[in-house]
């Protein structure tokens, strides 16, 4: 055992919506996931000593409690919009990043969390540009501010966890190292929890009214003149199409938001095409001719 320090985070009611405290504990080396928990446990324990009122709430898969576990983003999910169906927060977070040579790699959609964080394709696109998602583009700097915002739409779609977290008084994610990451649900969960008994949870869904309740220098950015086309819809017709793929009946193409799929049906006014993430969709032959790509049909799932 060592002894370490890992932060919990506790709602406040002012800007920036949190407090974090570093709380030293013994620590148990190990990846199994009772050490885990066991470290999750010590964690809690240590800070209950001299704070025995309070609720603290592990939020992550090695959390000791049910609300914990359905509360990580591993298993916390949100309907995708032009996707009509739910994924995991955190493949979501993955599958929407933009890097300089690649990306949105749109298939982490339908991976496992773990193997969406994993991919080699996120270590090896180069800088991390945007984030793209529901065709609209979000800022890479600073990232978290996207993580959060997207944790609290997963939230927000499940009424009854979200109103749990009133319960607590603060919240830990033993998975997560200050020194290794950013991305933190712990943290999500207190600025949630702030806001909503602020009466401000209206102001969540809007990405740019949850930006806007923050200063520049609380988000860790420097101040910047607002650029409306960072974050405008990036379908845009009024520009003439450079070239037009027709495709036919099963053959396969690439949609640059939904992924690939196999053409099933094609009309005079759209196309019905089945894509391996979502399924079925149709499809209007002007989007579709115009930015859907040709590609090679994947291999079989087993």
């Amino acid at each position: 055992m060592s002894i370490v320090t890992r932060p919990i985070y506790k709602p406040r009611l002012s800007k920036p919506y949190y407090s974090v405290e570093e709380v030293p504990f013994e620590y148990t080396s190990g990846a199994a996931p009772s050490v885990k928990t066991r470290n999750s446990l010590a964690l809690r324990d240590a800070w209950l000593k001299d704070h025995p009122e309070e609720k603290i709430l592990e939020v992550s898969t090695k959390s000791d409690t049910d609300l914990g576990r359905q509360l990580s983003p591993f298993n916390l999910t949100w309907e995708v919009g032009f996707l009509k169906k739910a994924f995991p927060v955190e493949s979501i977070y993955h599958a929407s990043k933009v890097f300089k040579s690649g990306g949105p790699y749109v298939d982490l959609f339908g991976s496992a969390p773990l193997d969406a964080k994993r991919d080699p394709r996120l270590n090896n696109s180069g800088e991390l540009v945007h984030f793209r998602l529901n065709e609209t583009q979000y800022p890479a700097s600073p990232d978290i501010l996207y993580y959060n915002w997207l944790y609290i739409q997963g939230l927000m779609d499940h009424p009854s966890l979200a109103s749990s977290l009133m319960n607590y008084d603060g919240f830990t994610d033993i998975e997560f190292n200050p020194a290794k990451g950013k991305q933190n649900q712990a943290k999500a969960c207190a600025i949630y929890t702030s806001l909503a008994r602020l009466g401000k949870a209206s102001r969540l869904r809007s990405f740019e009214e949850f930006k806007n309740l923050f200063t520049e220098e609380e988000l860790g950015i420097a101040p910047q003149r607002h650029d409306a086309k960072a974050s405008a819809k990036l379908t845009d017709f009024s520009q003439p199409p450079v070239h037009r793929n027709i495709f036919t009946v099963g053959q396969w193409l690439s949609h640059p938001e939904i992924g690939k799929g196999e053409v099933i049906r094609r009309t005079t006014r759209d196309y019905l095409i089945n894509f391996r993430v979502s399924g079925p969709r149709t499809i209007s032959r002007k989007y579709v001719e115009r930015f859907c790509t040709p590609c090679a049909e994947p291999p079989k799932r087993i």
